[in-house]
């Protein structure tokens, strides 16, 4: 399978779209001025991904890696300092909500009017959309919680929808994706030079489509078990189980397409990682274990790997993130087979599938380790083998507490650089233990963002009252 890259798009159009493509509401998703019905799907796509999706999780949502305590801040600069103690600006509330709507969601329904209009028997393409819409969503509800949902793409019927809840949404949602999987069944027409996942390849996007409604299912089987059927029917379906199938959006070390991340340490630290550091949270947790993967993490300091407390700000002494990892060509990434394999060992372990919950954990760990394979970061074999012979790297005679502590951190430290998979989890089961930063506006760890006042005020179907920031999402316990 080929693996596409980013070509011919410059990753600064990224930053003009989210300027000039944001409106006060979602409205805007009900007039698309992109409707011209002789434009090809397939031109839209790109956007999808890189106005539409990346540019809300490498920009705009960046700070959830400080939420997810994996890492920390070690710069004083409000811009900073705020969004880890919990103040989230409005603008980027704002910013996410209509970029995830307009640059994302609009064109995915436009790629699928497009596409019914003109090229009705390329179901692979209406697949597609779907699959990616079904991230979008997922996106949203992991951020606000409640959100619009069953009447967001219905366009000419509800110019104002109403708001689902979370748990009607993430159900939705593989209603959704079992829709994908159907019009991915057959080999039809399908985007290809405009996929910069997976370059049109059908097989990939199936797996990517049944791995995500592994995940939500998942997270709905916390609070509902009961869903635990569908689960061991996804898990008998073909997922991302090897590093050759993630779902990725890869950016290149060429001017204008560099991963945005590194375009801010480049532009204003000079190529030099003066921003963020080691969590706390995450460091003690490789170093209980001697994990490899520190180094490719981290910088180490005179030997030693330390993090810092969240809230506190301060370089002395703490290990960086490092530029290893942090590059101009690091991804972003939708979906791997690290986590597949640790939501199986899980679902295996509380009895709502079949299967060996030792090898999916072995699995899971051994695929973060062979993630970093032929970049900076490389893991020597050696460590690897070192590591997967220790006592972390197996759940044999581990009791029940043991085991799933086990695999919840493993899915946390192999969520390094996807702050919101990590924060959902930790959501999800309180794995590890965080500890509150340092000058929070709450007394407890945020759950949430609030949905942006511009949509509350826009749209007459929004909900009156807003959830605080420290209220439980519905799937957790």
């Amino acid at each position: 399978m080929k693996k596409y890259i980013i070509k011919h798009v410059s990753i600064m159009f990224i930053f003009v779209l989210l300027l000039s493509g944001c409106s006060d509401s979602i409205e805007g998703i009900n007039s698309d001025p992109l409707a011209a019905i002789k434009i090809e799907p397939g031109l839209l796509f790109p956007q999808v991904f890189l106005s539409g999706i990346s540019a809300q999780r490498t920009v705009e949502s960046n700070a959830i890696n400080m939420q997810a305590q994996q890492w920390s801040t070690i710069v004083g600069f409000g811009v900073f300092v705020n969004p880890e103690r919990y103040t989230i600006s409005p603008n980027t509330t704002n910013n996410i909500w209509v970029g995830y709507f307009t640059n994302g969601l609009r064109n995915l329904q436009q790629m699928r009017i497009l596409t019914e209009t003109n090229n009705p028997t390329a179901t692979n393409i209406i697949g597609q959309a779907k699959v990616i819409e079904a991230f979008i969503f997922l996106n949203l509800t992991q951020i606000f919680g409640d959100i619009p949902f069953s009447e967001a793409q219905n366009v000419n019927e509800f110019p104002n929808p109403n708001f689902d809840t979370q748990e009607e949404a993430l159900r939705g949602m593989v209603v959704l994706l079992d829709e994908a999987l159907v019009n991915l069944a057959n080999p039809t027409e399908i985007i290809v030079d405009g996929d910069l996942l997976y370059g049109g390849d059908r097989e990939s996007w199936i797996r990517f489509a049944n791995s995500l409604k592994l995940r939500i299912l998942m997270i709905i089987a916390n609070v509902d078990p009961s869903v635990a059927s569908e689960i061991q029917n996804t898990a008998n379906q073909p997922l991302i189980t090897s590093n050759e199938f993630v779902a990725k959006l890869d950016f290149i070390d060429t001017s204008g397409n560099e991963n945005p991340i590194w375009r801010t340490i480049d532009r204003f630290a000079g190529g030099v990682n003066d921003f963020w550091g080691a969590g706390i949270a995450l460091v003690d947790i490789m170093n209980t274990s001697d994990d490899p993967r520190r180094a490719t993490y981290f910088d180490d300091v005179n030997g030693a790997y330390i993090g810092q407390q969240q809230g506190v700000f301060s370089s002395a002494g703490i290990s960086s993130v490092s530029l290893k990892i942090m590059n101009p060509t690091m991804p972003d990434i939708y979906a791997t087979a690290a986590e597949t394999h640790f939501y199986l060992a899980e679902a295996v372990l509380q009895g709502w599938i079949t299967g060996d919950a030792d090898a999916h954990y072995k699995a899971g760990i051994q695929t973060s380790l062979d993630f970093y394979d032929g970049s900076a970061g490389e893991i020597l074999d050696a460590d690897k083998t070192t590591f997967m012979a220790s006592p972390k790297a197996t759940l044999a005679g581990d009791d029940m507490a043991t085991a799933m502590k086990k695999i919840h951190e493993e899915i946390y430290v192999s969520n390094f650089t996807r702050g919101l998979a990590a924060w959902t989890n930790w959501r999800r089961n309180k794995t590890p233990n965080f500890e509150l930063p340092v000058g929070a506006v709450l007394n407890t760890t945020i759950r949430r963002y609030q949905v942006p006042l511009s949509e509350i005020t826009s749209n007459p179907n929004a909900p009156t009252t807003l959830p605080e920031l420290d209220q439980p999402m519905w799937f957790e316990k």
